[in-house]
């Protein structure tokens, strides 16, 4: 198989999304067919030949969806309304893939959306107790274990902070500023102390100069007699889904067309590698592993 030609990065540059797709600048033209990416400053589409449409997260102004003819449909298309480079007028351009709503979140959270307080105090209004507790904490502090968050609301469990973000605080967001308001950071810099934060929560909004996103979503949750493993695969078939057991790590690897994940995460705890079970749906797989009895848990900085 031939290798596919990546294209050139600058320095601190990172990958948010990759995936094949088309875009168009004038409507009266044809779409150009390549792969889109999505990176921590930039948005361009790639061609072997070269990078033939570029703009900077910074010059975004606007992000919707709009139906447009595609191969003699109609199909939604990402609109995005950006500042040309060389003159500072505003153009648009139209882009499409398979996973359309990935890509408009991840954009506007990056390109678009700002938190400030007045936006917390509107998402938090429509908040139960515990959910709005832990959305102000990361407003006052910026950034959370998941631990912390969980001794924050003394919650049982950590799939019960889990569920109140991925189920109440970010679908309430989405409802009322078109956005998640939080999201996992495996690694990122905290732009006030300069500090490398790893595996934490934090409001989202468009990054910082310094700031690093990184694209692979892994939670690691001790549970008491065994772990949970959730990670992040988009676009995966299940049967891809490779899993690789040590007593005290665990690695997962799935390949796509656009895209290789290979994750090798350190467990809190020595596992059974014999016993677990798993489940993948809707892009989220879960690894359950059960602890080897009468072992002691080892410190980690995963949390």
């Amino acid at each position: 198989m031939r290798k596919v030609k990546e294209p050139p990065l600058t320095q601190d540059e990172e990958i948010i999304l990759r995936e094949q797709g088309g875009y168009v600048g004038n409507l009266r033209s044809g779409w150009k067919l390549g792969h889109l990416y999505l990176t921590n400053k930039r948005l361009f589409l790639f061609q072997p030949a070269g990078i033939i449409f570029e703009t900077p997260l910074s010059n975004i102004t606007n992000v919707t969806i709009e139906e447009r003819n595609f191969v003699f449909r109609r199909k939604n298309t990402i609109c995005i309304s950006y500042k040309q480079m060389e003159t500072g007028r505003t153009s648009k351009v139209w882009i499409i893939m398979a996973n359309l709503e990935t890509w408009r979140k991840k954009i506007y959270g990056m390109a678009l959306l700002k938190i400030d307080e007045e936006t917390v105090d509107r998402v938090a209004a429509e908040l139960n107790g515990e959910s709005r507790e832990i959305l102000w904490y990361l407003w006052q502090k910026g950034h959370a274990t998941i631990d912390e968050l969980a001794a924050v609301v003394a919650a049982p469990t950590h799939m019960d902070i889990l569920l109140k973000i991925r189920k109440i605080i970010n679908p309430t967001a989405e409802r009322i500023i078109g956005s998640p308001i939080l999201a996992f950071e495996k690694s990122k810099i905290d732009c006030e102390t300069g500090e490398k934060i790893l595996f934490s929560w934090w409001l989202a909004g468009r990054e910082r100069p310094g700031e690093r996103r990184e694209e692979t979503l892994v939670d690691i949750l001790d549970e008491g007699d065994h772990i949970d493993v959730v990670m992040e695969l988009l676009g995966v078939q299940e049967e891809d889904i490779l899993l690789k057991m040590g007593k005290d790590k665990l690695t997962i690897s799935a390949n796509t067309l656009n895209k290789k994940y290979h994750e090798e995460i350190s467990l809190p705890a020595e596992v059974n590698t014999g016993e677990f079970t798993k489940k993948y749906n809707n892009n989220i797989l879960e690894v359950r592993l059960e602890k080897l009895t009468n072992c002691s848990l080892k410190t980690t900085g995963q949390r």
